[in-house]
């Protein structure tokens, strides 16, 4: 039989062990609770990391953008029908039409590549490409010099004109001066080649309200872009113990 001392010594243990358990418990909530914290704190912290090399990164797009090759042709001057970007070559760009004619003498629609390389050792130089879908036409024309003037005939496609027959369509070619001042008129023509002379859009009633149409028509200036070209191969000669004259002071052609 359990005496009074007995009882009173097993309330004395029960009281401890509570005590423990109690103890124990927020022992481990606390540190739980910690923990939670110091993930969340992680947490935070990789956002504002990241966050900042977001911010970093737009930034640095912001400061990159500089002056194209395409600013110096005036892009906002060109055709709608036609878009200017960077050259696959440095220092060169490339514009990019397709133009639809809708005439009574003349209903298709063309495409043309012009591919300008101003700063060019031996001299600026243009290539052109005419292509027409429908006539699978792709016509290339390459290497033209500062100093030339020409209506270049593309093979295949012409139209016909009431009293004078059959009028070729043409890639019309102007390249003169030099990377400082240089003049270029580029775009399509038509002409016909008649007994005594020879006759284009301008002059032949019913396509004169649509060619001559001119891509480039202008006097650009690339002499900075040039010169810096020309500057960069002076210091490569120097380095090699030799010297260059550099070739973008000189006259690259004058068409009269």
């Amino acid at each position: 039989m359990m005496t009074c001392k007995s009882i009173s010594f097993l309330f004395l243990i029960v009281f401890v062990c509570s005590s423990a358990i109690d103890v124990e418990g927020r022992l481990y909530d606390g540190q739980s609770k910690g923990n939670i914290k110091n993930d969340g704190s992680n947490a935070d912290q990789n956002n504002i990391t990241a966050s900042s090399k977001l911010n970093t990164f737009i930034q640095s797009a912001s400061s990159s953008g500089g002056s194209s090759m395409c600013d110096h042709i005036r892009p906002d001057e060109l055709p709608s029908e036609c878009d200017c970007r960077e050259g696959s070559e440095r220092y060169s760009l490339i514009i990019e039409c397709l133009k639809p004619f809708n005439s009574t003498y003349f209903n298709d629609t063309i495409g043309m590549k012009i591919d300008i390389d101003p700063c060019n050792k031996d001299g600026s130089k243009v290539s052109i490409d005419v292509t027409e879908k429908d006539h699978n036409i792709d016509y290339p024309i390459t290497g033209i010099r500062a100093g030339e003037s020409k209506n270049i005939p593309i093979p295949g496609l012409s139209m016909i004109v009431p009293t004078i027959g059959h009028v070729g369509i043409d890639a019309a070619v102007l390249i003169s001066g030099n990377p400082d001042q240089l003049t270029l008129k580029i775009g399509l023509n038509a002409c016909a080649q008649l007994t005594t002379h020879q006759l284009c859009a301008s002059s032949i009633p019913g396509i004169s309200n649509i060619l001559p149409w001119y891509v480039l028509s202008g006097t650009y200036s690339f002499g900075d872009i040039c010169g810096s070209k020309s500057k960069s191969n002076n210091n490569n000669d120097i380095d090699a113990g030799g010297s260059k004259t550099n070739p973008f002071k000189l006259q690259a052609g004058v068409v009269e």
